[in-house]
Formats: structure tokens, C-alpha cells, sequence
């Protein structure tokens, strides 16, 4: 009962504070957090190259769980090499939503309200959805977040890939940013869900990306 109505209360923290935030910035990176668009979208690249490495052929079905805006969806249509991706998206804020669904550029039947996919696709995915951390308490924000992991790849047929700041110490900054011991989280993931790899960037030096699949 505790976690949940933690995660309750966590929810209605990160839907108020992702509201404020892009009610000030708009359809930007910044609108949701991230430093700027190079970044974004170097992420948005090594997590989509990762399911395209694992699924050679065929199309390949994506739940992007913490949509933002969509700017994932974008990058993919402004990408051939992507093109064989099925996409969806979910967040659990309303008005980011919206934001999707107005928008000309993107189809808006692709988004849903939540926190995990409503129905099974091959890959979960997640990038920087659980970097602001709305608590202190790292404890109880890695059990939030671990559990929504749960939740997702509940739905994830093939696997799933997030992507987390991370440090030697797991700890929240100041700033309210969440960094992760990668050793602790693979150990989790590997005994929870399934074979995890950790793949690191030199030209992102804090981010690892997490790798999760069934065979």
C-alpha cells in the first residue's frame, strides 16, 4: 500500500512539474528538461540503433513511455533508417498530450495517457523519463522507478531500453537530477527481467543506456 500510494503522489508531482516547465518553454528540449537537442536526439539514436541491431528484419513495434512532446516520433520520420519502427507514445501528463496531438506534424491517434503501454509491442523504451527526480530520497525514487519498469516490461514481448545519468554512488543532485549506480541497476535487471547490457557513450559520459531482453 505504501508504494502505492507513493507512486500516486510521485505521478501528481511529475504531472505538475512537467506541466510548469512547458507551459514556460514550449515544444523545445527544454520544454521538458533536456539541455538541448543535440543531446535529445543522441539518445533518441543509440536506444533506436540498439532494437534495430536485436531486430535486423521485419517491423518492430515501440512504446515510447515518457513522450514529451514527441520528438522521438519526429526524429524518426526524419529518419529512413527508422522507418520499419511502429510507433506509440505514452506520458502521463495531459498536457503534454495534448501537445502531441495538436501537432500537425505527428498523428495524433499515435498517443496515449500513462505510464506503461496499454497494449504488448516489442520494445519498451525510455529516454531520460527518470532523470528528474521529484524526491529527495533516492531509495524511494529508484523502488518508484524500478516498479514502473515492472509495469512496462509486463507489455515488452522482445525487451526493453532506458537510459539513466549516472555516477559511482547512486544519488540526486541539487538540481533534482537522478544518477544511477549502473551496476546496482543492471544486477536489478538482470535478476528481475532478463539479459542486460549497459552501452556507454564517450560523447555522453554521465549516460548509460540499459539493453533488457528476453533471449
Amino acid at each position: 500500500m505504501k508504494s502505492i500510494l507513493r507512486a500516486l503522489r510521485y505521478g501528481r508531482l511529475i504531472r505538475n512539474v512537467y506541466t510548469k516547465r512547458f507551459v514556460k518553454y514550449g515544444r523545445q528540449p527544454a520544454g521538458i528538461f533536456w539541455s538541448n537537442e543535440q543531446r535529445q536526439v543522441s539518445r533518441f539514436k543509440i536506444i533506436l540503433d540498439q532494437i534495430l541491431f536485436v531486430r535486423p528484419k521485419g517491423s518492430v513495434s515501440i512504446a515510447d513511455v515518457g513522450c514529451g512532446y514527441g520528438a522521438m516520433l519526429r526524429f524518426i520520420r526524419e529518419n529512413k533508417a527508422y522507418s520499419r519502427l511502429i510507433y506509440s507514445g505514452y506520458d502521463i501528463n495531459p498536457t503534454l498530450i495534448k501537445a502531441c496531438k495538436s501537432d500537425a506534424r505527428l498523428t495524433s491517434r499515435h498517443f496515449h495517457i500513462g505510464d506503461r503501454p496499454v497494449n504488448s509491442v516489442d520494445f519498451s523504451v525510455m529516454s531520460g523519463t527518470y532523470n528528474m527526480a521529484v524526491t529527495s530520497n533516492v531509495d524511494d525514487w529508484e523502488e518508484y522507478f524500478l516498479g514502473c519498469l515492472e509495469s512496462c516490461w509486463k507489455y515488452s514481448r522482445r525487451g526493453m531500453v532506458f537510459n539513466l545519468l549516472s555516477s559511482e554512488k547512486s544519488h540526486i543532485s541539487d538540481g533534482s537530477l537522478y544518477y544511477a549506480n549502473v551496476k546496482r541497476i543492471r544486477g536489478y535487471c538482470k535478476t528481475n527481467f532478463g539479459v542486460t547490457r549497459v552501452i556507454r557513450e564517450p560523447h555522453l559520459p554521465s549516460d548509460a543506456t540499459f539493453m533488457v531482453t528476453r533471449d
